[in-house]
């Protein structure tokens, strides 16, 4: 495909610019490695392997490979690495909560009764038919440099009427489960500020809510109080801080808001059993295992 009027198209105020959002077309050379947790700007992810084999890490402990024909959603709410074993290209959709449209957060919501008998597991899907047509002619659009706002926002659309058409709702549970819930844009916004907040208090101040209907909300969206899940957001950013060697333990403990670092060996004690330097350990033996 080659596009025409390639001045008039790229001179257009709803030319699309930017790379955190909407579709791009990519490569990926062997050995390359990412990390959702050091992007500038956090989105959710779908990748859309068009050739090669990647190997992605689900918050340092679940790991699954994707290959060509095969795509993943990657959410802003967990830590994802991945390394490439076979170079290729891949297209992939970035997108926030608050840009997905009302028939789809109607779908996410009302699926929700169906997940307690879905096994849940860190898998990638198969491209089927029609999704496989829809890819090829987004390639092209991309590849000839097409990128209208418009055209973006009605491809993610088509999209997402692709996989209520072509995939059953278990297969869509297990893609979407993490952004799914009773109110899409409350579990969006708890996610979307879960790092910048260490208290219950903090969270209903920045959302604008009392603290007795955050509490409401919030346990039944995410089944306990709020406290118990910031804690456990919390160790798991400990636990994926503390697999790099290049991150001293000092550094850990500033970026995550303790005062001290004796502060931060007595929460790992009573939170893990042991200190934060004997932690780093463990992750490194299961990671051999």
């Amino acid at each position: 495909m080659e596009l025409n009027y390639i001045k008039e198209h790229t001179s257009c105020v709803n030319y699309k610019t930017e790379e955190d959002a909407g579709f791009a077309l990519k490569e990926a050379a062997s050995g390359e490695h990412f990390d959702n947790r050091q992007q500038e700007i956090k989105a959710n992810h779908l990748i859309f392997i068009l050739s090669g084999e990647v190997s992605i890490t689900k918050d340092s402990k679940e790991e699954t490979r994707v290959r060509a024909g095969e795509f993943i959603f990657i959410p802003l709410s967990s830590h994802y690495t991945g390394t490439v074993i076979q170079p290729g290209t891949y297209i992939s959709l970035s997108f926030f909560h608050d840009t997905i449209s009302l028939c789809d957060k109607h779908m996410l919501s009302s699926y929700l009764d169906k997940a307690q008998h879905t096994p849940l597991c860190f898998e990638p899907l198969s491209v089927r038919a029609p999704l496989d047509m829809f890819l090829h002619l987004l390639e092209s659009y991309l590849q000839a440099g097409v990128n209208c706002k418009h055209l973006h926002e009605l491809k993610e659309r088509e999209l997402f009427i692709i996989f209520r058409t072509a995939y059953t709702k278990s297969e869509i549970i297990q893609l979407l489960y993490p952004i799914m819930g009773i109110e899409v844009d409350f579990k969006a916004a708890v996610l979307k500020h879960k790092d910048r907040v260490r208290s219950k208090q903090e969270l209903a101040e920045l959302l604008g809510m009392s603290g007795s209907e955050l509490h409401r909300k919030f346990t039944q969206e995410f089944g306990e109080t709020v406290q118990s899940w910031l804690q456990k957001q919390k160790n798991k950013e400990i636990l994926s801080r503390l697999n790099y060697d290049f991150i001293s333990i000092k550094e850990v403990a500033y970026e995550l808001g303790f005062g001290s670092a004796a502060g931060f060996n007595k929460y790992c004690k009573n939170n893990f059993g042991c200190s934060p330097s004997e932690l780093r350990q463990e992750i490194k033996k299961k990671q051999q295992k």
